[in-house]
């Protein structure tokens, strides 16, 4: 069980859960964005790492695995503030330690896995090739997704119990698609397992919910995967990604060839992400209004509104924020204004233009780009259970 440092919600004067989180996610991306500049800026890869596409590979590959171990060292502390310290604490340390030593490595490895398969494609194809190479690491992560997310922690299956079975009724799933598991995070909300929304991951603690609330959960993700919204958050993602990785390179002049250029394409790749950081919230939310409003259409609006409140206090509970701050740093809006929003009845549904998740997919998929900012933002800092599937609406 978890139970935060900071009060939850936000009281005069008091630093509430929500805003401590925030501040510690900022702390770790800054530090995050800072040594990528200080990397580029003071030329450190090249003067550090093999410059030569001659080096021995198996040399230039123990030289990343290096760096790569001493990347997640380097953010263990905001981890530990984040996952057992002062922002959440856990009665269990040990266990928490196991938990991020299982998760780490899992990252380690697939960024050693994608630097194998950038550097070797590098030297034999050359630079173009790589573009190709990347969007293939980008697909096997969101092909895979699910199972990632079981690898990274512990998330135990079990039957759905007969309000799954109702729910699933109610939103028109099939029970056959639901995977229940039991997350040692209670902010995991689960998502389709895929590229392709076939499994859907829904989180074991949601079967305390009311049927018709759960049903309206159920059928959000219903309606993100009838209306393309889902995939097209996924393509979003790697379109995103992907245009950064073409930038940096031409940017650096340099190709993931040698150790020197996959250090540098990593720090570049990380202020590209920092920027999708700033950027993508914004059509992020969207989406969330838009799927607010064709559940409404579906499961009702009283079931609708409690499965927003219910949730959002299962999370940040936080429900106002500052305009600025919900603009810059929130892809799910306020319990607030989504409230708000559907007084207006202003959405109009699911569109073409949707791409529910983006911001998130985005971090999670720019895995294969090496960057460190995914598991250091303020949502999921420190909370293995949620780096591959970061909280949602």
């Amino acid at each position: 069980m978890t139970s935060p440092s900071f009060p939850r919600g936000a009281g005069p004067g008091r630093l509430s859960y929500a805003r401590a989180r925030l501040s510690l996610g900022i702390s770790g991306v800054g530090t995050a964005v800072l040594a990528a500049v200080c990397l580029l800026a003071f030329d450190i890869p090249t003067a550090g790492f093999s410059v030569s596409a001659e080096y021995s590979l198996g040399r230039s590959l123990f030289a990343l695995g290096i760096f790569f171990a001493m990347v997640a060292a380097l953010f263990f502390l905001f981890d530990l503030m984040g996952g057992a310290w002062v922002v959440r604490r856990k009665g269990h340390a040990q266990y928490w330690l196991f938990r991020w030593l299982r998760g780490a490595a899992l990252q380690w490895l697939v960024w050693m896995l994608a630097a194998v398969a950038l550097m070797v494609t590098a030297r034999t194809v050359g630079g173009l090739a790589t573009v190709a190479v990347f969007v293939v690491v980008q697909l096997l992560l969101a092909a895979f997704r699910g199972r990632m997310a079981r690898l990274v922690a512990p998330l135990t299956p079990h039957p759905p119990s007969a309000t799954f079975v109702q729910a699933a009724e109610l939103a028109g799933l099939r029970v056959e698609q639901l995977r229940v598991v039991d997350s040692p995070d209670e902010g995991f909300v689960g998502g389709w397992s895929s590229l392709w929304p076939r499994t859907l991951l829904v989180p074991m603690r949601w079967g305390t919910l009311p049927v018709r609330v759960l049903a309206a959960q159920l059928a959000r993700r219903k309606a993100v995967a009838d209306s393309g919204a889902h995939l097209r958050g996924v393509l979003g993602a790697l379109l995103w990604n992907t245009i950064g990785f073409v930038v940096v390179q031409q940017v650096t002049g340099t190709t993931p060839a040698t150790a020197a250029g996959v250090v540098t394409l990593m720090a570049g790749m990380t202020l590209w992400a920092f920027a999708g950081v700033l950027l993508l919230p914004t059509p992020s939310r969207a989406a969330v209004y838009a799927t607010d409003d064709a559940v409404r259409r579906t499961q009702g609006d009283a079931a609708l509104r409690t499965s927003i409140e219910l949730l959002d206090k299962w999370q940040d509970d936080e429900p106002t924020r500052t305009p600025n701050v919900e603009r810059i740093f929130h892809p799910v809006p306020a319990r607030s204004n989504r409230l708000a929003r559907l007084d207006q009845d202003a959405a109009g549904g699911l569109r073409l233009w949707h791409a529910h998740n983006l911001a998130r997919q985005a971090l999670w998929m720019s895995w294969g780009a090496l960057t460190p900012i995914s598991r250091v933002v303020h949502c999921n800092v420190g909370r293995t259970a949620l780096w591959v599937m970061l909280p949602g609406d």
